[in-house]
């Protein structure tokens, strides 16, 4: 039996480079795989991802346009072939909204594009990881519209005010995933960054539209006060 199995981010943005990798594919015992081949979407052909070392089986790649894309993996062996579908949601840089960029972080630390992913030409994937936890914090703290729904991007009418919290969280996401030990460099950063991120998320005044009728409140919400909740 044959087993196409792809590792991929469900969500990415226009020019942003992604690692579509097969590497987790199997067959069952008796089966020998001679090919693989990853088709980006269906507007594209299928490209062979298998080499003579049998190492590489991944397909590195960037999509120019919005929209949904369906990777297609396919898998060939003796016996015959498998393909297996899988979505990827592509958006411009202006939907994703996020609350902080590359640039943000390289003046804190020039090094940082040396320790990029392989496969990745931005930490994007880890600024939108960052507004996930940002937006997960307000819901814990009871930070609620008045109807007593989470707060979305399309709620913010001054992004800007998450810039520096949203700065430090992705710098803490970065430094523990490059964490080897407790007492190495990067948890240094870590505990650094965990300091600083505090500090931005404490600071933070922000203006919100509780209400959706698109007008921000009169009085900034300052995050160190106590718990808002709105019926």
């Amino acid at each position: 039996m044959i087993f196409p199995k792809l590792t991929h981010e469900s969500i990415v943005q226009i020019d942003d480079k992604l690692r579509l990798d097969a590497s987790l594919s199997f067959v069952t015992e008796g089966e020998e795989i001679t090919d693989i081949e990853i088709k980006p979407s269906a507007d594209d052909s299928f490209i062979s991802v298998m080499n003579s070392d049998n190492e590489k089986w991944f397909l590195d790649w960037a999509y120019e346009d919005e929209g949904e894309k369906i990777v297609t993996v396919k898998i060939t062996t003796g016996s015959g072939d498998k393909e297996k579908n899988y979505p990827i949601n592509c958006i411009s840089a202006a939907n994703d909204a996020l609350f902080s960029n590359d640039s943000d972080l390289f003046p804190l630390e020039p090094d940082l594009r040396r320790l990029m992913p392989q496969g990745k030409n931005s930490f994007i994937y880890a600024h939108r990881k960052a507004q996930e936890k940002i937006f997960d914090y307000l819901d814990e703290q009871r930070i609620w519209k008045q109807d007593g729904s989470r707060f979305t991007k399309a709620d913010l009418m001054d992004k800007e005010e998450f810039r520096r919290w949203s700065t430090y969280q992705t710098l803490l996401i970065i430094f523990e995933s490059m964490q080897v030990s407790v007492n190495d460099i990067f948890e240094e950063k870590r505990q650094g960054y965990q300091r600083d991120m505090n500090d931005a998320r404490n600071r933070a005044s922000l203006r919100l539209d509780t209400n959706g009728d698109g007008v921000i409140d009169s009085v900034p919400y300052n995050i160190r006060s106590t718990t808002m909740v709105r019926r």
